[in-house]
């Protein structure tokens, strides 16, 4: 079974090589394209790629978008979708799961520290800045965004929902199906809990639980074993 895996995932890398030699081509500059960081599932869906992506480090497969997931996440019929219009900073190790959606607008700033995790299945829409430190761990069906998409206005006509950054400390790990939204801060070494959401700072607060439909500290001094 092991070995049936692992020629089932090299087919797979196979299938997506010409999408993955056009994005890092797109992306990257020459002398970091012809190696190939960024491996990308033939099964991902390409909206646009008129931004750049900086690598700290630049090795084979470092970055790899559209593999990995959990048993239910079907390879088969999710498809992962992928717009960098912005710039994306990356330090090391990356994998989106199949499923999820990467979209960088033009003008955002996406960052991401070391060996980032995303299970599959989940959404990162970063209009203005979204930071992810390292080892961050992020579950299934989650919606990381820093917009509310559609802007509301006032009485005067102004504008009154601007998109506001998001910053996720180091060791943060986010549970299946929160929302994290404009304004929120996670402290380092943090747990999101499963189905809440998240729309303010929890600026020094770290090795905590935080959870609910309007989130707040459940629990302190924990630890996870990731770290």
């Amino acid at each position: 079974m092991v070995k049936f895996n692992k020629l089932d995932q090299l087919f797979k890398y196979l299938f997506g090589l010409p999408k993955s030699i056009y994005v890092n081509a797109r992306v990257l500059p020459f002398t970091q394209a012809i190696k190939l960081p960024i491996i990308v599932s033939y099964k991902t869906k390409i909206i646009s790629l008129n931004g750049k992506v900086h690598l700290k480090k630049v090795k084979t497969g470092i970055i790899r978008i559209g593999f990995g997931g959990a048993e239910h996440i079907d390879y088969k019929y999710n498809r992962t979708i992928l717009k960098i219009d912005g710039i994306a900073y990356f330090d090391g190790r990356a994998k989106i799961g199949v499923g999820s959606k990467l979209l960088i607008e033009k003008g955002s700033v996406f960052k991401v520290g070391e060996r980032l995790g995303i299970t599959g299945d989940s959404m990162i829409l970063c209009s203005r800045k979204i930071t992810i430190g390292s080892n961050a761990r992020i579950s299934w069906q989650n919606i990381i965004m820093d917009t509310d998409q559609h802007p509301v206005f006032d009485t005067n006509n102004n504008i009154i929902n601007h998109p506001t950054e998001i910053v996720i400390g180091d060791n943060v790990w986010i549970g299946a199906r929160c929302f994290i939204l404009k304004n929120s801060v996670i402290g380092d070494g943090c747990i999101v809990a499963a189905n809440s959401t998240i729309t303010k700072s929890f600026d020094g607060i770290t090795h905590s639980v935080i959870g609910g439909s309007s989130a707040k500290v459940l629990k302190t001094d924990v630890r996870w074993h990731n770290e």
